[in-house]
């Protein structure tokens, strides 16, 4: 899906490059070699390739999302701008059209407003991530116990947190979520892919948390969340918010919650029990959304 969205952000930057200058060869009259100011030339061709080339990085660097997409309007607006300054070198400033003056004052003013909305949410994105990373750290210089693919922690080490945070909080709740459909996804798209999806929903989920909780890949396609002393209410937004989250990512989930309060007076519960239990009954829920097959 993101692919043939840079796709049609490369053939829509040619058509309306293409456009404008074909449009400005027909309406205005060129200037001579001798009166364009190539150092103009020069500089605005310089500014217009650096929009480019951030644009470029963009594509590659990020993926797709609100805060992509509008860092992208932004420096389609800014290099948009700054092709119809270099256009305006060549022709005669006097001969151009009406509607080119017009729109020549709009892109790049445009493109960075909203360029600059986009850098302010990124900014904010990059805080839950810089909170994340050290709450990782944390973990990781107590136990190396990391999923080799999706790079989070895996079941051993959730279980390793649930026993600590039993004897340390009032309450804790655990979330599961499992992809569905995962094994036709890599029977039909690959391995490979498979894995980046995994990847991606482990940094997806990593990002909506608070700098307590964890995530881990409990197995296969399936995460479990860990909320350290929340209430059932918080845990059920909290499932729904992350289901919303993980469906950016054009896949579906299935989702299991449990809540354990007054953890002070159950001396009996460990990890493995609750653990046992939520993955009963998300099977429960996955089994419950299998149709049966005609006979």
């Amino acid at each position: 899906m993101y692919k043939a969205l840079k796709n049609r952000i490369f053939i829509s930057t040619l058509l309306t490059a293409s456009l404008l200058l074909v449009l400005c060869s027909i309406q205005a009259r060129s200037k001579l070699l001798i009166a364009i100011d190539w150092f103009d030339v020069v500089t605005e061709g310089a500014l217009l390739l650096l929009g480019l080339s951030w644009l470029v990085l963009m594509l590659q660097a990020r993926p797709d999302g609100r805060v992509t997409r509008l860092l992208i309007l932004g420096l389609l607006g800014y290099s948009l701008g700054c092709y119809m300054d270099l256009l305006d070198e060549f022709f005669i400033h006097q001969s151009l059209p009406n509607w080119f003056g017009f729109l020549e004052k709009l892109p790049t003013p445009i493109g960075l407003v909203t360029l600059t909305f986009g850098l302010w949410l990124w900014r904010e994105e990059q805080l839950t991530i810089n909170e994340q990373l050290r709450t990782r750290e944390q973990f990781f210089r107590q136990h190396q116990l990391v999923d080799r693919v999706t790079k989070i922690y895996d079941a051993s080490s959730m279980r390793q947190q649930i026993n600590r945070n039993l004897k340390q909080f009032q309450s804790i709740s655990l979330i599961m979520l499992d992809i569905d459909n995962f094994s036709e996804f890599n029977a039909k798209e690959g391995f490979a892919r498979g894995d980046t999806l995994l990847t991606d929903m482990a940094q997806m989920l990593a990002c909506q948390l608070r700098s307590q909780d964890l995530v881990c890949r409990f197995a296969g396609d399936r995460f479990i969340i860990m909320l350290p002393n929340t209430s059932k209410a918080f845990t059920q937004a909290m499932a729904r918010h992350l289901v919303d989250s993980v469906s950016q990512l054009k896949c579906m989930v299935s989702y299991a919650m449990l809540h354990k309060a007054n953890l002070q007076g159950e001396h009996d519960v460990d990890a493995e029990q609750l653990i046992t239990q939520i993955n009963s009954e998300i099977a429960n829920i996955k089994k419950s959304k299998q149709w049966p097959k005609a006979v």
